[in-house]
């Protein structure tokens, strides 16, 4: 619905109104396409979404115009939000959904994709021992 001024989309939700259960009747135009799609991932992050909603919500955000920095730079930037324990089990979700294949113990120290002392000099990612 667009023209609906923050104040009356607050008072819908404040209420509990009914036209605004599914999403509908908040109206969407005070966000872009891409601010939208960082805050779903930032909502996704927060509530532990599963990795079928990562998906849906990253490939939404690579349709509006999000790389896969801007979405390891959400994760970041809900640290201080949500924790460290919630980005970190979001982690291997978010990674799922941008292609990659994360693995238990992945850890990036020295930028090679091995963890130091690990002894592998290849830069292969590999599961610990």
């Amino acid at each position: 619905m667009v023209g609906v001024d923050h104040a009356e989309v607050l008072r819908r939700l404040t209420i509990n109104d009914e036209r605004v259960a599914d999403g509908a009747g908040l109206g969407d135009d005070a966000l872009s396409g891409r601010d939208r799609a960082l805050v779903r991932i930032a909502a996704a992050v927060a509530v532990g979404a599963s990795v079928p909603t990562y998906g849906a919500e990253i490939d939404g955000a690579v349709e509006a115009g999000v790389d896969a920095a801007e979405v390891v730079g959400v994760l970041a930037a809900v640290v201080p939000v949500v924790g460290l324990p919630t980005v970190v089990a979001a982690a291997p979700r978010v990674a799922l959904a941008l292609g990659l294949e994360p693995v238990e113990g992945w850890d990036d120290e020295d930028g090679t994709g091995r963890t130091a002392g690990s002894g592998s000099s290849d830069g292969a990612h590999r599961r610990p021992g």
